[in-house]
């Protein structure tokens, strides 16, 4: 009877062990260097799977020191698979036949052919990187210097979220959605491309390239271990699929707006871009009109990267303002606004690809996770208090010029006379595509 009750003890231990490190350890990526020593961490410490998407892939430091660490993996026996939108994958020739003869699978998403017409606006707009189907990291930064602050140009203000935890098998699941999908073409080994041919030009190229100091492992190791980790029971990843250039699942649209149905409180939004679909539109009106506080912070003229953006939003503005939507513009320094992040009811946050615009509600891929957890929403709150703090009201002003909103240059003159000729002439015919 003893044994048997020690027998069962030990099982019961054992069990609530498993359950207690089951919870997923959640780390919010705001800082730029810090999110991408997470990624070459994330890699280096693979040791069976990486699956990568993302919508830009560049050809500079980042994207080649990011290359290099995944080409290491390969060659340990990692499994790699990488989806690219088709449209901005700036990997050289060269150095994809060389990934190809290392074992490494990569897919194309949509690639422009003239005969598919506006089919071409179809974009993978999600990122995603999942390690083992353990680790993963799901947000709005592209694998481009300026996403990480690397350089002196413009660069953009974001954030992701890092994950470990048995919700990284529903993030590989997730991916799998998006590899199995329908508008991906996986790129054939080039026979006119081999590997002798092109080892010398990918020796060149990374050893020209040198590993950057904080990436270096010592420095990674330091940085991780003051990231401050939350312990999370449940995490919802929504990533959409598409089947066809005519049907796409839009379950980050329809997630999204069932969530703005249910807010008794406020909702508070952060991105780029303020194009609104009719569906989302009229859901956010609805909440407006039954109380709850709507607050969009966004790009002004001078942070948006957007020339087409701009004309459809400022034409649309005023009546937004109207209709009781509280709009701050951004006015950061060097900065773009980039962030794509929605807090419901000051409860749950949401953070990923998703833009409030047309493309992002109606036509592309996108993702993101949503996070019931006070801990997590008040440091995305204290984010949120912070881009706040570098915007200002918009206000309507039907006898004053946008440009008198900011600093007047010889800058800000240029780009206003060009969204304006941009919105008497084809910006209300591109609406739906932005």
């Amino acid at each position: 009877m003893m044994l048997r009750k020690i027998i069962i003890f030990c099982l019961v231990t054992v069990i609530n062990v498993q359950l207690v490190s089951a919870k997923n350890k959640v780390a919010i990526l705001d800082n730029p260097t810090i999110s991408l020593q997470t990624r070459i961490d994330l890699i280096r410490k693979a040791t069976k799977s990486i699956d990568m998407a993302t919508y830009i892939y560049g050809n500079d430091e980042t994207s080649s020191q990011t290359l290099l660490e995944i080409i290491k993996a390969a060659e340990r026996g990692v499994k790699v698979r990488i989806i690219i939108d088709a449209l901005n994958n700036h990997i050289p020739r060269e150095l994809t036949a060389f990934m190809l003869n290392k074992g490494i699978r990569i897919k194309v998403f949509n690639q422009f052919a003239l005969r598919k017409g506006l089919e071409n606006v179809i974009r993978m707009h999600a990122k995603i990187m999942v390690a083992d189907k353990l680790r993963y990291i799901i947000g709005g930064r592209n694998i481009v210097n300026t996403y990480f602050y690397i350089g002196n140009q413009v660069n953009f203000r974001d954030r992701e979220i890092y994950i470990s935890g048995r919700s990284g098998i529903d993030a590989g699941n997730r991916f799998n959605d998006l590899w199995f999908s329908a508008l991906l073409d996986e790129i054939i080994h080039d026979k006119e491309l081999s590997e002798k041919k092109n080892l010398k030009i990918v020796k060149e190229y990374f050893n020209e390239l040198g590993t950057m100091a904080f990436l270096k492992p010592n420095n990674v190791k330091i940085s991780l271990s003051k990231l401050q980790y939350f312990d999370i029971d449940n995490v919802d990843i929504i990533i959409d699929r598409p089947h066809s250039y005519r049907f796409t699942e839009k379950n980050t649209t329809h997630y999204l707006i069932e969530k703005i149905s249910c807010a008794k409180k406020n909702i508070f939004i952060e991105s780029p871009y303020v194009i609104f679909s009719e569906e989302i539109f009229t859901e956010l009106a609805r909440a407006i009109h039954r109380g709850v506080k709507v607050q969009i912070i966004t790009n002004s003229m001078m942070t948006s990267d957007s020339y087409l953006v701009l004309p459809v939003y400022f034409k649309e503005r005023d009546y937004l303002i109207e209709v009781g939507f509280d709009i701050m513009e951004f006015q950061g320094k060097s900065q773009y606004l980039h962030t794509k992040m929605f807090i419901i009811d000051e409860q749950e946050v949401i953070i990923g690809s998703f833009n409030l615009d047309m493309l992002s509600a109606n036509i592309n891929t996108e993702i993101f996770v949503d996070i019931v957890d006070k801990k997590v929403v008040n440091e995305s709150l204290k984010y949120y208090h912070d881009t706040k703090s570098n915007s200002v009201a918009a206000e309507i002003s039907p006898f004053k010029p946008i440009i008198l909103e900011g600093e007047v240059n010889l800058k800000s003159i240029k780009k206003y006379c060009i969204i304006k000729l941009i919105e008497y002439s084809i910006a209300p015919y591109l609406r739906d595509y932005l």
